[in-house]
């Protein structure tokens, strides 16, 4: 997939270093929009400039999912309104997905900034029949039901950080963000939990 736009470079310094972060987290382009309550595509379509810029309210969540409770880290000093008319290049090789951005001249031709590489996502393929990871995240999400823990909205990544707080050793958000999907449904009301507060800002789980 590739996509060009001209936008500002502090955006792009931004989307650089929040790339680069969520890779050394390990967190895919889905996970992270897991965690900051967002669409599973939010965060690749800003990373491949099909969606504008992030809000300060999602880059403050952001920071937070990312471990990082200083936003500013996120966004360079720069103080000039200057544009870059940047290409981006998104491919998988040899189970990676290779990011590429360049720099677009005045003749067309392209310059790379630069390449960053992370392992392929998992998917509910990868899940084995008992996956021990899977089903202590199920068993800790229906002890935080019976608590009413849902009594009040919850942004995904407080659902995240209350399961890792009752384990040993921190689970991906991959887990926690499979796991949900079995606990909600917006159509049966038989379901424990709801989506609330989508239009336009983070969504959160809700005890119906």
């Amino acid at each position: 997939m590739k996509t060009s736009k001209i936008i500002p470079l502090a955006d792009l310094e931004t989307i650089y270093r929040i790339l680069l972060q969520r890779i050394v987290k390990g967190y895919s382009a889905r996970q992270l929009s897991f965690l900051i309550g967002a669409a599973p595509n939010y965060v690749e379509e800003v990373e491949t400039l099909l969606r504008p810029f992030y809000s300060g309210d999602e880059l403050a969540r952001i920071a937070l999912a990312l471990d990082d409770a200083d936003v500013d880290n996120f966004c360079p000093a720069i103080n000039d309104d200057s544009e870059l008319h940047v290409s981006v290049d998104k491919y998988e090789y040899k189970e990676k997905v290779i990011h590429t951005y360049c720099r677009i001249d005045e003749q067309g031709e392209e310059e790379e900034l630069f390449r960053l590489r992370e392992d392929m996502e998992m998917t509910d393929v990868d899940l084995v029949e008992g996956d021990d990871e899977m089903q202590l995240v199920n068993d800790i999400i229906s002890v935080l039901l019976r608590a009413n823990y849902f009594y009040e909205p919850k942004l995904p990544l407080e659902v995240y950080k209350a399961i890792n707080n009752l384990l040993p050793t921190p689970v991906n958000p991959f887990y926690v963000s499979v796991a949900m999907e079995r606990f909600f449904d917006d159509d049966l009301e038989t379901y424990p939990l709801r989506l609330v507060g989508e239009n336009g800002g983070a969504y959160r789980y809700e005890e119906c």
